[in-house]
């Protein structure tokens, strides 16, 4: 496991929930945390985040974002949802 205060990793904590499982339930198909849920383990899935490119957790971050706004506006439901917003 990579050391979990790298400078990389710190810049991109933001990530690391989306990483590990979608908060809301059964992410959308499109999602690009979907590789890294497949690996199975929460370490292996924070070590993903240290071997990708910046350019690409860039567009992670843009995607996630854009993802809980459309959640939290009502834009899309998770087939099996996690929490229920009031």
């Amino acid at each position: 496991m990579t050391d979990a205060y790298t400078e990389k990793l710190l810049k991109y904590a933001d990530l690391v929930v989306p990483a590990t499982g979608c908060q809301f339930g059964d992410p959308v198909p499109n999602c690009p945390f979907i590789l890294f849920h497949q690996i199975g383990n929460e370490s292996g899935q924070i070590e993903q985040i240290s071997m990708c490119p910046s350019e690409e957790l860039d567009k992670m971050r843009v995607f996630h974002r854009d993802c809980m706004r459309k959640y939290i506006n009502g834009m899309w439901k998770p087939e099996n949802p996690k929490m229920k917003l009031q």
